[in-house]
């Protein structure tokens, strides 16, 4: 009896350990992205998309590397002792998640595609693209399953990301006052100056990196319970909106839309949420208005900016919405503070009177419940009213009938800097291609081969330009690695929102990074996947799926680590 008392304390020690080295390795792992993929640079913008590659490579070869090692170690030990490999039994549901198997199947459709591609080299290593080939694809896969596995949510950890990401932000917003703080512009041409901003460089990525730190702040916002962490929230949403506003990027207006579109469905399930989701609305359009004034007022001082910004700031009410805003907010606050006094007084008194409370409970959710589904139902008018009008331009030919929205919604090769005819020789290729080719793409990343072998003449003489993306994620996994492997990548965006909408929201932490993953799916439909802003999404959704949340901090478990003191018997 003694001996199997030893052996099972034996074993929860040893589980202990395992479980505290392998946290460790990836809390390590965990703040080195969320805190240095956006701020790490070396020569300026010249060597930036490879500069993050190298760094993230590193900081997930390492993770990946240490796993082995560990792993292999333990495999040698249990040998020797001659102990089971595996222990206990499980089914395979609770082994895999639904994300987890859409993860699985995109890792096989990489494999599989880079196998038969053209240009196995190329599709492997991404060096004619962006870097994203099967290897990088594939680091994302292997470090899922490690943060999956064996990290636990940690608060602190999205700080250290919110403040990374405030620092990116101030970078742009400076750049929009023509600072250049870091002298980051100051070899590059006038063109440039505009298109490359911050610590990021092209405004797209910028705004997608930005769009992540706005949805994981606004999160925080809504579903917190301190008031000092609210304001340090609010801040940093502030500071996200003008980022996103200042970028000049039109790409933004998408996550901007997500962003207030699907909202909703988390904050008004309680009436806090109603009165600070107005409270992000006013946050907005104050911000909208303060840039509109300092670009009209301070405009030899600033960057014009070209954009979807022009027609909010252009719009001649848009002063009074923002007054408008504010009054709501005040009125809605203070009969909130009115009813909580008049609860309490009320209680009070009919506590002296009888010693009973005030009567039967009111159910508080009700209209919260019924404000939600009202809202599903103006996502769904929304979306359904996009594509009649997408519809109605693009097919009915009433191009006129939208005034100047018509260059955002009728799609021709110039529309969206040329975006259109991308996707246009993007799916005339793909029409060319033979059928194991149209199942399983051309190979990861080789997009640019495609277009040399079959667009280059007319991409040089013609655009002056030579294309190695879609500038369309999913249409350039559609081209890159087929149709299955486009709907393994919405399978594992899907199922990752689906857990946390399903049963997480309570923890605002999981939330925040659910929304930067929607944020960023929204954002991928005119944007590229590249080792910029693409391996925080992935680490981002891989800890909106991760089932532990931290409830006491590492250091206090380091500290119980090694003072433990075991009773004797």
């Amino acid at each position: 009896m003694a001996k199997k008392v030893q052996d099972k304390k034996a074993l929860v020690k040893e589980k202990r350990s395992r479980s505290l080295f392998l946290s460790v390795v990836t809390d390590i792992f965990v703040i080195a992205v969320l805190a240095g993929q956006f701020l790490v640079y070396d020569d300026y913008y010249f060597n930036m998309l490879e500069t993050k590659y190298y760094y993230y490579c590193i900081c997930a070869i390492g993770l990946l590397g240490l796993f082995a090692i560990y792993g292999i170690i333990r495999l040698i030990v249990k040998l020797v002792k001659k102990e089971p490999i595996l222990k206990g039994k499980k089914k395979f549901r609770e082994i895999f998640s639904g994300t987890d198997l859409m993860v699985l199947a995109f890792a096989t459709i990489v494999i599989i595609s880079t196998a038969l591609a053209p240009y196995k080299w190329e599709a492997f290593w991404g060096n004619e693209g962006r870097y994203s080939g099967a290897f990088l694809l594939l680091i994302y896969v292997g470090v899922y399953f490690c943060v999956t596995r064996c990290y636990t949510i940690k608060a602190w950890h999205m700080e250290l990301f919110l403040i990374a990401g405030l620092i990116m932000c101030f970078l742009g917003i400076s750049d929009f006052w023509d600072m250049d703080l870091l002298h980051f512009k100051e070899n590059i041409t006038d063109a440039e100056r505009r298109s490359f901003t911050s610590t990021i460089g092209n405004i797209n990525t910028y705004t997608s990196c930005v769009a992540m730190v706005m949805a994981v702040a606004g999160a925080l916002f809504a579903g917190g319970k301190k008031l000092l962490g609210n304001i340090w929230h609010g801040f940093v949403v502030i500071v996200t909106f003008a980022a996103m506003i200042i970028g000049t990027s039109d790409n933004a207006y998408l996550s901007l839309a997500a962003f207030f579109g699907f909202m909703p469905l988390y904050m008004f399930r309680s009436r806090e949420g109603i009165r600070r989701y107005i409270v992000l609305l006013t946050m907005f359009f104050s911000v909208a208005w303060g840039i509109s004034y300092m670009e009209t007022n301070y405009a030899d001082q600033v960057v014009q900016i070209n954009s979807i910004f022009q027609m909010i700031s252009q719009y001649s009410g848009l002063r009074q919405v923002v007054e408008r805003l504010w009054i709501l907010c005040v009125v809605l606050y203070a009969l909130h503070f009115a009813l909580c006094i008049l609860r309490y007084v009320t209680k009070k008194n009919k506590g002296q009177a009888d010693g009973t409370d005030i009567g039967p409970a009111v159910k508080k959710d009700f209209l919260c419940k019924w404000l939600v589904r009202l809202w599903w139902c103006v996502i769904i008018l929304v979306i359904a009213a996009a594509i009649y009008v997408l519809w109605d331009v693009n097919f009915a030919g009433n191009v006129e009938r939208y005034g100047s929205l018509k260059e955002y919604l009728y799609f021709d090769d110039n529309w969206g800097t040329h975006r259109g005819y991308i996707w246009r020789i993007a799916i005339e290729n793909y029409k060319k291609f033979p059928l194991l080719q149209k199942i399983f793409g051309y190979g990861p990343d080789t997009f640019a081969l495609v277009t040399w072998f079959n667009n280059y003449e007319e991409m040089v003489n013609i655009h002056h330009v030579r294309y190695d993306s879609v500038h369309n994620e999913f249409l350039q996994y559609f081209v890159t690695i087929g149709p299955i492997g486009l709907l393994s990548y919405l399978g594992i965006l899907a199922t990752s929102i689906w857990s946390v909408a399903r049963k997480r929201l309570d923890n605002p932490v999981v939330v925040g990074a659910m929304f930067a993953v929607l944020c960023f799916g929204v954002q991928g439909i005119v944007n590229i996947h590249q080792p910029i802003a693409t391996p925080v999404m992935w680490l981002l959704m891989c800890i909106s799926v991760t089932p532990a949340v931290e409830k006491e901090s590492i250091f206090l478990r380091i500290k119980n680590w090694l003072f433990r003191r075991h009773k004797t018997e």
